[in-house]
């Protein structure tokens, strides 16, 4: 090994644990897009050159920058990888909503991975940093006014910092990992891989899980908090996921923003998942000869979870006889199932659905079950398979409590018990690290009480 590149193992690690260890007195940190976007910058591996084993990512196909005069090589042979992502949505409302009317966010993830072996010999050790900043207006906000968001770059507040920053340590042959740090539950939990082209935010993570009346919510975009979550994959079928995390990371969602300081939260939730792939378990196996040597991995998960947290909220009207609000345990469960259903022989273009049902005990938030269903097609045209064309739907309820306060803020009777939003989107890359995704919404019966609303707009992604 050289002189050099043990300078560059030391110098990186040492600013490694200095910046963790040092997370509790950081500033507070800003919202972030959806959790599958840094892997869909991160985990580009191979070219047409590359050895099969070789894992080294392909800068020049997948960014613009390239691969730095073979410094990004050499950082990531030492066990860093850095990846830079810019994202800027402008989307109009055109008809219905509060008014007509556009806005432009902007959106920086700087993505840091960090191989524990390969910097200190840390055998299953890993680390991850990601910091982001936002900028522009607020679509929803001053347009549309839907319960359930428009744009999953829109925040409260537009901020700069750290949204995650988590050590793992895996164990069991690689069958088991623990993750301790400032975690983001969607980036794992809830989330399906055929609604990650949507710009939509409850295409991520579910409404009713995100929403909880004007409190912050959980540790999701963009209040991600401190949680520890345990991993266990005992069959390539099958895996559980168990995480804690603080509760509500800041008390009002018009000030929300990822922060570190505990003490600022309210009380811990818990969430669990478990899942199986029927492609991995063989059930779904029909496949050519030809097609079994090569690399595609189909979409196939079946998942069932449940989550709660520890303290008692005020339900939203109910008071006792005294008249003090009454209290009740926050909770919720889902289900999610999403299968590649079609594929275009001998090639990585395929078409997949996915379907989600998740519920609360709709007394202390606003939504109390939430429904999405669409279809991905991976590569919808030859010569294109990096392409994707999705179109999608999501429907969320308000509960007979949320409805009543809804109502009573409005001054007025509701015109509907829930919202649905339909989505349709093409994600095209034009040219190596620059995407471009044109999309429209259609939005019923926003904010339980406007006009139908019309969206449309356009994303560009640049990976430096």
């Amino acid at each position: 090994m050289s002189v050099q590149d043990k300078r560059l193992k030391a110098l990186f690690g040492t600013a490694l644990l200095s910046f963790l260890l040092g997370l509790p007195l950081a500033a507070p940190v800003a919202a972030a897009e959806e959790a599958t976007k840094d892997e869909e910058v991160t985990t580009n591996e191979g070219g047409p050159a590359a050895d099969a084993a070789d894992e080294t990512p392909n800068w020049r196909e997948t960014t613009l920058s390239g691969d730095w005069g073979g410094a990004r090589k050499r950082l990531y042979d030492a066990g860093v990888q850095a990846d830079l992502l810019y994202t800027a949505d402008y989307l109009r409302n055109n008809s219905g909503g509060l008014k007509h009317g556009g806005a432009y966010m902007g959106h920086v993830d700087l993505v840091l991975q960090f191989d524990g072996e390969k910097l200190f010999g840390w055998r299953g050790g890993s680390a991850v940093v990601q910091l982001i900043s936002n900028s522009g207006g607020r679509v929803n906000l001053n347009y549309v006014g839907s319960l359930m968001g428009v744009d999953n770059l829109e925040a409260p507040v537009n901020r700069s910092g750290i949204f995650k920053a988590w050590l793992q340590q895996s164990f069991l042959d690689d069958k088991a990992s623990l993750r301790v740090g400032l975690y983001p539950i969607d980036s794992e939990f809830y989330v399906t891989d055929a609604s990650g082209v949507f710009v939509h935010p409850s295409l991520g993570m579910a409404a009713e899980v995100a929403s909880f009346g004007s409190l912050a919510g959980p540790s999701i975009y963009p209040t991600s908090t401190y949680a520890a979550r345990l991993r266990i994959d005992p069959d390539p079928a099958w895996y559980a996921m168990l995480a804690v995390s603080r509760g509500i990371p800041s008390e009002r969602i018009a000030t929300a923003g990822p922060n570190v300081s505990w003490q600022k939260g309210t009380g811990s939730m818990l969430i669990g998942e478990v899942g199986f792939s029927p492609a991995k378990a063989g059930l779904l196996n029909n496949r050519s000869p030809s097609e079994e040597k090569d690399e595609f991995e189909p979409i196939s998960k079946l998942a069932l979870g449940l989550w709660r947290y520890t303290p008692r909220f005020p339900e939203l009207l109910a008071v006792d006889a005294a008249g003090e609000p009454l209290l009740a345990t926050h909770w919720g469960a889902y289900a999610l199932a999403e299968q590649t259903l079609w594929r275009v022989p001998e090639s990585n273009r395929d078409l997949a659905a996915f379907l989600r049902y998740g519920f609360t005990d709709g007394k202390t938030n606003t939504l109390d079950y939430s429904f999405s269903a669409g279809l991905s097609f991976r590569g919808p045209f030859a010569g294109r398979e990096k392409d994707a064309l999705g179109i999608a739907a999501t429907r969320a309820h308000a509960g007979p409590q949320g409805r009543a306060q809804l109502s009573a803020e409005l001054g007025e009777p509701l015109s509907s018990t829930a919202e649905t939003v339909v989505e349709m989107t093409y994600r095209a890359p034009l040219a190596p690290g620059v995407v471009v995704q044109p999309v429209v919404q259609r939005i019923f019966n926003p904010g339980l009480a406007l006009p139908n609303a019309t969206v449309a707009g356009v994303r560009l992604q640049l990976a430096l």
